[in-house]
């Protein structure tokens, strides 16, 4: 329930019954949780975008190792490694979306379109901090501030920057992290590499270079992303610009190999999933920003066996739970 902490005595007032739960907003902390504490953020109880920042860092991992364990109940004989940390709980974003309403810039509040003005985002990389005074607000009504590789802040009204957006998911420090896992999960030396939902090759390149002589092949549905990447690939790597189904459908068997996929929240379609048994790679890495779309499709991979999952926190003061798995080819 927004704006509640594990373990307190609250009063609320039920707005919706459902036949197996009921919804209810806040109306007043009876017994505040131990765990509680003041959001450092003067708007976060208004915003849209903080909805946990008035509990303690240390009792967000504990909910989201929870999330994550409900979710993936029906899925057994696994290793749980350990939870993966952001290393900054604030000030990890290097991409924010500002809505502007009669020259005053901010977010949605919860559930509205009513602008709650701000002066600096506490979940925002601290240089796009710095750039908000000096935007243009001006005839706009949405501006994007993105930080690139480099540390340059990019400038966007309208529409996403796709050069600001290279190669990265939005927190910079934990996205090292996954990348790091990523590649040490990865058994021996495959024969080939797929990459799909290959986005600009953030998880490609790094691939591409340490197994610089397995040829790689990166799948991504946009083709502007693919345009971007395909400047920067080296000898082994080649894009393909398509739906990911249709792409691997095309594609023989062959033994040996690695698949790493990172879908968006709704997970592999079931034609993606069949194209994916088909192939029969020996090794399938999983990454996923939604643990219950990932349980659903890896009880669809009846030729393979999970061996281990370990969530990661990408965003900080929400509830979103990312994770990454290796499955193996059953014997």
């Amino acid at each position: 329930m927004p704006g509640v902490a594990p373990r307190e005595l609250v009063r609320v007032r039920v707005t919706n019954q459902k036949p197996r739960f009921w919804e209810a907003e806040l109306v007043e902390v009876l017994k505040p949780s131990p765990h509680r504490r003041e959001p450092p953020c003067p708007v976060a109880n208004r915003c849209g975008g903080c909805s946990w920042q008035h509990v303690n860092y240390s009792e967000q991992i504990e909910q989201k190792k929870q999330i994550l364990s409900m979710s993936l109940r029906k899925l057994k004989n696994f290793e749980t490694l350990p939870f993966l940390a952001a290393p900054e709980e604030f000030h990890y974003r290097n991409r924010i979306q500002l809505q502007v309403r009669g020259g005053r810039k901010g977010f949605f509040a919860k559930r509205s379109n009513d602008l709650v003005e701000i002066q600096e985002c506490w979940i925002s990389e601290k240089s796009l901090n710095v750039a908000m005074p000096t935007l243009d607000l001006k005839n706009q009504e949405r501006i994007e501030l993105a930080l690139d590789q480099e540390g340059k802040v990019h400038t966007s009204t309208g529409t996403r920057d796709p050069e600001a957006a290279l190669f990265s998911q939005v927190n910079t420090a934990q996205n090292e992290v996954l990348k790091t896992r990523v590649l040490e999960l990865v058994k021996g030396t495959p024969e080939w590499i797929l990459d799909l939902y290959a986005g600009s090759g953030n998880l490609t390149f790094p691939l591409a270079e340490k197994f610089s002589k397995t040829p790689i092949e990166a799948v991504e549905l946009s083709r502007a992303s693919v345009e971007l990447a395909q400047k920067k690939s080296p000898q082994n790597l080649k894009w393909s610009a398509g739906d990911v189904a249709k792409v691997l459908v095309k594609r023989n068997p062959q033994l040996n190999g690695l698949i790493v996929l990172d879908p968006p929240r709704n997970g592999c379609d079931a034609s993606v999933i069949e194209q994916l048994e088909r192939l029969k790679p020996k090794q399938i890495i999983y990454v996923s920003c939604n643990p219950t779309t990932f349980a659903r499709d890896v009880e669809r991979m009846t030729n393979y066996r999970l061996e281990s999952v370990q969530g990661l926190d990408m965003f900080p003061q929400t509830e979103h739970v990312e994770l990454i798995a290796s499955l193996c080819a059953a014997t």
